[in-house]
C-alpha cells in the first residue's frame, strides 16, 4: 500500500537534550502514514551549520525538537547534514 503525505511542516524551533537547550534550528518534517496498519512515520531534516555542530548533536541517545506550533518531537539524528533517522511525538 502507498504512503499517505499527512502533514509537512518547516519553521524554525529548540533543540534540547533533556532539559538543555542545544540550539534554536530551521526544520523540515513530514508525517506519512504508512500501510493498511496506519502506522506513521516521521522523516525530515534540521539545519546543522558544520561538523563541530554535528558531533555536538549527535551524542546525545535523544533530542527534543519543539515546533512552532507547540508540539514537540523525540528525534535521533541519521547524518551530519541533519538528516533525521527516527521520530516520535512526545505528549
Amino acid at each position: 500500500m502507498a504512503r499517505i503525505l499527512l502533514e509537512s511542516l518547516s519553521g524554525v524551533g529548540a533543540i534540547h537534550s533533556g532539559e538543555q537547550l542545544l540550539r534554536i534550528t530551521d526544520y523540515e518534517l513530514f508525517i506519512w502514514s504508512e500501510g493498511a496498519a496506519g502506522t506513521v512515520a516521521i522523516e525530515g531534516h534540521i539545519a546543522i551549520t558544520g561538523m563541530g555542530e554535528a558531533v555536538v548533536l549527535a551524542g546525545p541517545e535523544t533530542l527534543t525538537l519543539t515546533l512552532e506550533d507547540g508540539r514537540r518531537l523525540a528525534l535521533r539524528l541519521a547524518s551530519t547534514g541533519g538528516q533525521i533517522a527516527s521520530g516520535s511525538w512526545l505528549p
